[in-house]
């Protein structure tokens, strides 16, 4: 081997190679002459360097490679290929946008089935919370009975809202690290030109099933604890919607930060100002008045989802229940009747005497010029909503105030008050045959059937019974305090999205819609709207580029 390396000539080189190949080729595995042969060899022969006189390598190499290129045309014969005409088929190609969804899905399924704690979590944490929840709160109010009875349990109202308060726990925790442990994995599948898309709806069809599963285990084991009658089908996609936002909420936060401490410290501040803001907590016409307002939810908490679902919840177990259904219109009628004729009309009475005695008294012109837009806003809605004309609206000001037209205004609180009393009877008289018509055999079956549909302190809450100012005067309009959920909403409004809470129904574009199915689609489409910054990585975007401001 030394004597190849420092003094051989390439012919002789070639010939040892091949009898070493030969014999390496062969069962024994050795070579003949130094019995190894390694590449490092066939280098350190290719590259033999001449010595000098001094025995010094010197930069000289013995066999310049054109003569290796040569002694390779001469020595080895190589066969005649034929030229391929076909391109060989391609085994990187980058599958289509199904197919990439497809494997997304699969990887990551797989992923979490193969954790068998992970599993095992998702699957009891929604059933355990309701249990735990549910059995906590079932009341029974008679302290000589162990019977439960739906209608007497006061924890109900605050089951609705930790239910949803759950389902938004549960999204932003399962969602918080999605997209932040497949970091690695993203980088070095960035190269292929992937797309984003079907990686992201991967991800959200994962939470789907995700939270449809825990929202059915949720609102089985609490429902039926508590003894809800029917309605799973609504409190189940309430609280699958809620959950499904709340993970696009979990997954646009776990794209933005890059570190999972930050995520979780993250939750709370967006899980307590939905809490705050969802109508259960705090009353919304008492909030500080910065954000507060009178007459209509806030803006700030018409953002929160928790709004949209509870109330959608609330008011959908009051009227939409089996019982209630039957006459919540005739009640809905009899409620505003009475309202006007105790409440509405005696304000009107007093205002437009107040605007009389003072008109003449130069100090209180304000005074008098504010009740009179009163009377003018309040005689222009009466028109459209009762349909008795009101002849003198146009001389409804403070120049053109005078005897007849004020003459005019008692003329007409009259017709009104006889109008409402005229509806409070049918009212009454209506809902009192259908109370005879459930009283039949027995009175005990109306209360049974109460007792098994209604909830005194989701009544409560709806009508807001223990509301001390019934009504209130603000921003020359009279605003009903009381019975929210038989009052319809202003429809001066041609958008009407927003109105007060525990509204009825909803008005859009000139339509109404029941208030369940609105706060649905409302919450669909607030969850359809994450997708944007989620794709687009707005809040990532915004962050680095504050960070680089700074």
């Amino acid at each position: 081997g030394g004597y190849l390396v420092y003094y051989g000539n390439p012919v002789e080189a070639i010939e040892y190679f091949k009898k070493a190949d030969n014999q390496i080729n062969s069962d024994e595995g050795e070579c003949p002459v130094c019995g190894n042969v390694n590449p490092e060899m066939i280098f350190n022969i290719i590259e033999a360097q001449v010595v000098d006189e001094y025995g010094n390598y010197t930069e000289k190499r013995k066999v310049i490679p054109t003569e290796w290129e040569n002694m390779y045309k001469t020595k080895v014969q190589n066969p005649r290929i034929q030229d391929a005409e076909d391109l060989p088929e391609g085994t990187l190609n980058v599958p289509g946008w199904f197919s990439q969804c497809k494997i997304y899905l699969k990887r990551d399924a797989l992923s979490k089935i193969s954790n068998t704690q992970y599993i095992l979590m998702n699957l009891l944490e929604a059933p355990v919370l309701a249990f735990i929840l549910s059995y906590l709160i079932r009341y029974i109010a008679d302290p000589n009975s162990n019977v439960y009875i739906f209608r007497d349990n006061e924890n109900f109202p605050r089951y609705i809202f930790m239910s949803i308060v759950v389902a938004l726990f549960l999204g932003l925790t399962v969602s918080a690290e999605e997209i932040f442990k497949d970091r690695k994995i993203l980088k070095r599948e960035k190269f292929l030109n992937l797309s984003r898309s079907s990686y992201l709806i991967s991800k959200i069809l994962i939470m789907i099933i995700i939270g449809a599963i825990q929202a059915f285990l949720f609102t089985l084991v609490g429902n039926l604890i508590l003894s809800v009658p029917g309605m799973f089908f609504q409190y189940w996609l309430t609280l699958f919607l809620t959950f499904v936002l709340a993970a696009l909420i979990g997954l646009n936060i776990s794209q933005t930060f890059n570190s999972a401490v930050t995520i979780y410290i993250l939750i709370p501040f967006i899980l307590i100002p939905m809490m705050a803001l969802g109508g259960a907590m705090f009353t919304f016409d008492k909030l500080n008045r910065s954000i507060g307002s009178v007459g209509k939810v806030p803006v700030i908490a018409d953002m929160m989802p928790s709004k949209w679902a509870y109330e959608a919840l609330m008011v959908n177990q009051f009227k939409n229940n089996k019982l209630t259904k039957e006459f919540f219109e005739v009640e809905q009628q009899e409620s505003n009747a009475d309202f006007k004729k105790v409440h509405y009309i005696p304000t009107l009475r007093d205002r437009l005497q107040k605007a009389v005695d003072d008109y003449d008294n130069q100090s209180k012109r304000s005074s008098v010029e504010h009740d009179i837009k009163l009377l003018f806003n309040e005689f222009s809605i009466q028109q459209k909503e009762t349909g008795l004309a009101f002849k003198q609206l146009g001389k409804l000001t403070y120049k053109t105030f005078d005897d007849k037209v004020v003459a005019e205004c008692y003329e007409y609180l009259d017709k009104l008050d006889t109008n409402y009393s005229r509806q409070f009877d049918e009212a009454y008289k209506t809902k009192e045959r259908y109370i005879a018509y459930y009283t039949i055999p027995t009175k005990e079956r109306f209360n049974r059937l109460k007792d098994k549909y209604q909830n005194e302190s989701l009544k409560e809450i709806v009508k807001n019974v223990y509301e001390k100012n019934k009504i209130l005067v603000y921003d020359s309009r009279i605003i009903q305090q009381v019975d929210p959920v038989y009052l319809e909403p202003d429809q001066t409004n041609f958008i009407g999205i927003r109105s007060h809470f525990y509204a009825p129904h909803k008005f859009f574009m000139g339509k109404k819609y029941d208030t369940f199915w609105f706060n649905i689609i409302v919450l669909f489409i607030m969850t359809s709207l994450l997708y944007i910054p989620l794709y687009f990585e707005w809040i990532l975007k915004a962050l680095t580029g504050f960070g680089n401001l700074t």
